[in-house]
């Protein structure tokens, strides 16, 4: 199959899901349009074409897609063109993510050649899957190109593909209802470098005051703010964030997933 073009679309708040599409898109060896839609959703990406692949990498939040990803991906067009669908979670569970995000991007005129679960550390603390995706994580990703590209060389179309099935279930899994607006608190130790204004895939912390947060309810609770603040100074303090927190040290923490992947 003759792809022309590899683009690499990824929301990546943390930064493990971008590990694994750039592992992936890479094995193409073709030059590489990236699209990190982390920071803006508005834009406008080009019609795919035919001879085009697109990885898109999302994470996992409750066994979803994000939410706030559902009309951007419907704003997509695909001609028949290659798709790589791929989801990484925190070690517990992406239960429909896959399947949803597979059956949006076939709305939109793509096929799937491939696709794959993978495991990132979980926004919520390095005691669930911390440091993944490990160097085990991407030779799996890589492996798992390779054996995609070997098998794309063996069609003449993308229509050619058998079609692929995901685990998951139809009607999707519920979304949790909101319940009161939760973010992060801010200690004393924060000296207003602002570096997590600079990270917050939604723009709800202040720049000019980072102890501010605009938007409560805005929160994606990414926890990207908490990890890269250099004073350790961003802090979940919800109730519900703790709960939840120590349920997935007590039950996702000791025996490490692998990934799933489907050519």
């Amino acid at each position: 199959m003759n792809i022309k073009k590899v683009h690499c679309l990824t929301f990546s708040p943390t930064g493990t899901t971008r590990k694994i599409t750039d592992t992936i898109a890479g094995v193409f060896q073709t030059k590489i349009y990236n699209h990190d839609i982390t920071y803006d959703r508005t834009k406008d990406i080009p019609d795919f074409t035919s001879t085009d692949l697109l990885v898109v990498g999302v994470p996992v939040y409750g066994g979803r897609i994000p939410a706030l990803l559902e009309d951007f991906f419907c704003r997509l067009h695909g001609d028949h063109t290659l798709c790589i669908p791929v989801v990484v979670y925190g070690n517990r569970a992406f239960e429909d993510a896959l399947l949803e995000l597979s059956d949006l991007l076939k709305a939109q005129g793509f096929v799937i050649a491939g696709a794959g679960a993978f495991i990132g550390e979980h926004s919520y603390g390095n005691e669930i899957a911390g440091g993944r995706p490990n160097g085990s994580d991407l030779t799996a990703a890589t492996k798992f190109a390779e054996t995609l590209r070997i098998k794309l060389d063996g069609f003449a179309t993308a229509d050619d593909l058998e079609p692929l099935h995901f685990p998951g279930n139809h009607p999707y899994k519920e979304r949790s209802t909101p319940g009161i607006p939760w973010a992060p608190a801010t200690t004393d130790s924060c000296n207003n470098c602002g570096i997590c204004a600079t990270v917050c895939p939604m723009g709800i912390i202040d720049r000019d005051d980072p102890k501010k947060i605009t938007d409560p309810g805005s929160c994606l609770h990414c926890c990207a703010c908490v990890k890269t603040c250099p004073k350790n100074a961003k802090v979940m303090e919800s109730e519900f964030y703790k709960k939840f927190r120590g349920f997935l040290i007590a039950n996702c923490s000791e025996i490490q997933k692998n990934p799933e992947i489907f050519v």
